[in-house]
This record gives C-alpha cells, structure tokens and sequence, in this order.
C-alpha cells in the first residue's frame, strides 16, 4: 500500500553524460511508495545514453527539461523554481534513494515534528558497480559542528518549502562543489531547525571519475574555506576539518583524545567489515528494477 499524506514532495535531479547510472537514480525516485510525489530532471543535453533512458521514463517524470545550462548548481535552481511541493530534495544523477519508502518515511517525520525544517537521514556509500563500501555510525544534528564540518549526506536531505524560500530560494551559483553546505549554512543563518534520523534515505556512489574526489582539491577545499572564512571568521586546515569531522561521528577527537578516537574506529570499522560480508550478496541500487516491474509492468497487465 502505498503511503499518502496532505505534503506534496518535488524532488528535482540534475543531469549531465551520466548514463550508466541516472536509470537507477530515476527509478529510486519514480518507484517510491508515495502519491503526492513530484519528479522534475533537468538535463543538459547530455551526449552519452542519458537521452535513451530519459525517453524510456518520460511518462514518469512530471517536469522535464533538456537544455544547455551553466552547471550543477544552474540545473538545480531551473528545477526548484519549477518545484510545487511542500517539501523539497534534491538527488545527483548518479545516487539513489535506499528504498521505496524513503520519502514516505521523510514525510513522517515532518508530520510528527511540525516545528522541523529540514529531516535527513543516513547514506550507505556504494561504489560504481551498487556494492556497498562504508556508512558512518549515526548521531544527532549538532548545530557547532556543522560549521567545521560538513556531515550531512545531500542525497538523505529534504526540507520544507518554508525555510527554502525564507533563505532566498536559491541554490548558490558560485558554488561548483559545496553547494548543499552553502545551502546548509544559509538555513542556519535563517533560523532552520534541523532533524538527524536513525533511517538509511540515500546511496552515495563514490568512484573515482566523481566530481566530489575528482574536484576535492582543485575546487571542494577553496569552496569550503570560503564558508568557513564566512561563518567562523577564519580558516580552517584540511586536517583540522578532517578531524572535527572524525570527532562528530566517534565521539573522541582524533589529536585531544586520539586513543579513544581509535578504539571507536576500530569498532565500527569491524561493523563495517560484518556489514559488506552481509549486504554484498547483490547491489545495493538495483531495488528498483523489480520494483518497477511490480508497480508498473504489474499494472499494464491488468489493464
């Protein structure tokens, strides 16, 4: 049965040659277990077999645009600003929700926690061929460390329209790499409340022709220091960055506690170990084939 609720949902996939994977992100969206869902892909003429697979899901997709654009960040704001829901997101044409009731289960816990702005869940990283390769443990939202580190997962971030628009309804442009931290920090600035959830929302795929490993050094660590240089007033060092990122998710700072840092690293690293033995039987962003089989193909059938 599928989820339903009075809050519509738009979320919006920008696009470009990224053809051996937008067919599972497209399908992690279309194939969610809720009604009031809005799916709007903005492409930017891609050359490679993006333009086959968007054929093939055309019906799917409420909103779709194929034109040259000026970046990520252009593509996002032409598809927010096409966006009806109540509750937005945003998701990278090669990630992937973790299953067909993420947004529903988002959605929940707007319900519950109607003073929440914006809810995000957990990522399982996935390499390029869908096989798990690391999560982080979970915590909750804390507001100072996000300002040295961003530790929030994009793909697993939804947020309402409200604090959306109170923040300028926009997605940064001269941001190339660190977009959804500017955008992080400028719900912050805004009086957003955050809501960190114990739920796996999203599929990271890490892999090494990716623009967040292949564009870390050149455009990611300038980016980044412009933010902190903006809301900390000073600079902070890759290592120090690192670190403060460390400290969030173990408990213990690797430089002011450094034994400790490693005896909860190397416990979670042997979770981490238990877990690919466990989830590595199959790819973790192929759910949605079968799932499309069984919500779509089903239903021609009964026709």
């Amino acid at each position: 049965m599928e989820a339903t609720s009075r809050s519509r949902v738009s979320v919006v996939t920008p696009s470009y040659n990224q053809g051996r994977f937008i067919e599972r992100t497209i399908l992690s969206v279309i194939c969610q277990d809720y009604l009031d869902l809005e799916y709007i892909l903005v492409d930017a003429v891609s050359s490679d077999q993006t333009k086959d697979i968007l054929e093939k899901y055309r019906s799917h997709i409420d909103v779709l645009i194929i034109e040259p654009d000026r970046g990520q960040t252009d593509a996002l704001n032409k598809g927010f600003n096409r966006c009806t829901g109540e509750i937005m997101a945003y998701l990278n044409s090669d990630d992937c929700y973790a299953d067909k009731d993420t947004i529903a289960t988002a959605v929940r816990y707007f319900d519950e926690n109607p003073d929440i702005d914006v809810v995000y869940g957990r990522r399982n990283s996935i390499n390029a061929n869908g096989r798990f390769t690391y999560c982080p443990p979970y915590q909750p939202f804390c507001e100072k460390n996000l300002y040295l580190s961003d530790y929030i997962a994009q793909e697993c971030v939804f947020w309402r329209r409200g604090i959306f628009e109170k923040s300028g309804a926009y997605v940064d442009e001269s941001f190339h790499f660190a977009m959804d931290y500017e955008l992080w920090l400028r719900f912050l600035k805004h009086g957003a409340k955050f809501l960190s959830v114990d739920e796996f929302f999203g599929l990271f795929r890490s892999y090494q022709e990716q623009k967040s490993i292949d564009l870390w050094e050149t455009v990611g660590l300038p980016e980044i220091a412009r933010l902190h240089e903006a809301y900390l007033g000073r600079l902070l060092p890759e290592k120090e960055m690192v670190d403060y990122y460390q400290e969030y998710f173990f408990g213990a700072h690797p430089i002011h506690n450094p034994e400790a840092s490693r005896f909860s690293q190397n416990i979670w690293g042997s979770f981490i170990m238990y877990k690919k033995e466990v989830l590595n039987k199959q790819p973790m962003d192929t759910w949605g084939f079968a799932e499309y089989d069984r919500k779509f193909k089903v239903a021609l059938t009964q026709v």
